[in-house]
């Protein structure tokens, strides 16, 4: 798609501080609600760089989008600071998403952080396509930061949350549950976003066992695949080889990447 076809002036519809140093902005765009679970858009913040932020949600049907994001620096706190009415400049939908669900199979979302977002897109997206409503775990270092849980259990879904202190869920991180989920489950599905450590885990667990798909968060110069900046080492049909996260992801089987 040509990159001209990609851009737009994107209004602010809503804001919504959704947990501590959090916030969701809601945009009013038929460009960007073309998009699928997975994909992203490509801010333009103060700097020289744009900020490559997942869709927390998607409605075709309003031409509404939200993008869903932590407050960790100078860009971050500018967009936090935008008011509805306003337009945000835009790049996206980018990137390849999650593929559709098998029907027949049963599925589990695994999110860490602002990881959480693309996958209640996706929840939001296919849980009327499946007979088996996918299974949530969700970790945040702590309770405050715990992203989406209500939203989830809104659509009926069953979540387990973790955090690294304890102070909300189980102690620990989304291993431990997802460890013990597939043990219960065979041939199923994994759909992954969240921190590279987390994604390690998740590519071991899944290993020769099940299908897993991870959505990367990588650093992005262009997010359009020019300046490669956001490559990562993956397996080629003559050994190692590499990936434009931008392009060729953000999503990947498991299988295709090499940590």
């Amino acid at each position: 798609m040509a990159i001209e076809n990609n851009w737009s002036k994107s209004p602010i519809i809503e804001w919504t501080e959704v947990a501590e140093s959090h916030v969701e902005l809601i945009l009013k765009s038929p460009e960007l609600a073309k998009a699928t679970p997975g994909q992203f858009a490509h801010v333009l913040t103060p700097g020289m760089l744009r900020r490559p932020i997942s869709f927390s949600r998607i409605d075709r049907s309003q031409n509404e989008v939200g993008i869903l994001f932590q407050i960790v620096g100078s860009g971050t706190q500018w967009l936090a600071q935008r008011q509805v009415g306003e337009s945000l400049d835009v790049l996206g939908p980018l990137g390849h998403g999650f593929p559709a669900p098998d029907p027949s199979r049963p599925w589990v979302l695994v999110g860490g952080g602002v990881g959480i977002p693309p996958l209640y897109s996706a929840a939001e997206a296919w849980i009327s396509t499946t007979s088996n409503p996918p299974f949530v775990i969700i970790g945040a270092r702590k309770s405050a930061w715990v992203l989406m849980e209500e939203d989830f259990k809104g659509l009926g879904l069953a979540v387990e949350v973790t955090t690294d202190d304890g102070s909300a869920g189980h102690q620990g991180t989304v291993i431990g549950p997802l460890e013990q989920w597939l043990s219960r489950h065979e041939n199923a599905q994994v759909y992954a976003c969240g921190p590279t450590p987390m994604l390690k885990a998740v590519a071991n667990l899944a290993q020769g066992q099940v299908t897993a798909y991870l959505a990367l968060e990588q650093r992005m110069g262009c997010g359009i695949g020019a300046c490669l900046a956001c490559v990562v080492p993956a397996r080629g049909e003559k050994g190692l080889s590499y990936r434009r996260v931008c392009t060729e992801g953000p999503v990947f089987r498991a299988e295709e990447l090499m940590w």
